[in-house]
């Protein structure tokens, strides 16, 4: 019966072995960063709940435009946290592909962070990618 009982506890700490060395296994993300340029005047529009804000502009991958982004900001009067719900519309110059990103930019470091909550059929596998950095960087994590 000890031999039995000894073989379990080999068995299970077996298992626990394996598991943890799955957990800590590194993950393999890649990430690539875009820099926005506001060509567009930063727009303000005051309504009774809050504030919309506007803007517009050029994407760069390196030195090279690779398309225009779109991206809108909702600041809500009632919300005392400084921070904007936040969705954001790239467009490939080919203009065959786009990427949307939603989340929310903080007013007080000037942070975003968010997901891709859409993408068209071109650019589908960065669908649910993390995005973060600024209103003029940033970077995609899938």
């Amino acid at each position: 019966m000890s031999s039995l009982i000894l073989i379990n506890r080999v068995k299970i700490s077996t298992l626990v072995i394996i598991l943890l060395g799955f957990f800590a296994m590194p993950s393999f993300a890649a990430s690539f960063t875009l820099n926005l340029v506001r060509t567009s005047t930063l727009t303000n529009v005051d309504d009774a709940e809050g504030r919309w804000q506007f803007e517009g502009g050029e994407v760069y991958l390196g030195k090279t435009l690779i398309g225009y982004f779109v991206s809108k900001k909702r600041v809500s009067f009632g919300a005392l946290l400084n921070k904007a719900a936040l969705e954001t519309t790239i467009i490939l110059s080919s203009g065959d592909n786009n990427i949307t990103f939603q989340g929310e930019h903080s007013f007080t470091t000037g942070n975003q962070e968010g997901a891709v909550s859409a993408a068209s059929a071109g650019l589908s596998g960065f669908r649910n990618a993390t995005v973060s950095g600024t209103s003029s960087e940033l970077t995609f994590t899938y």
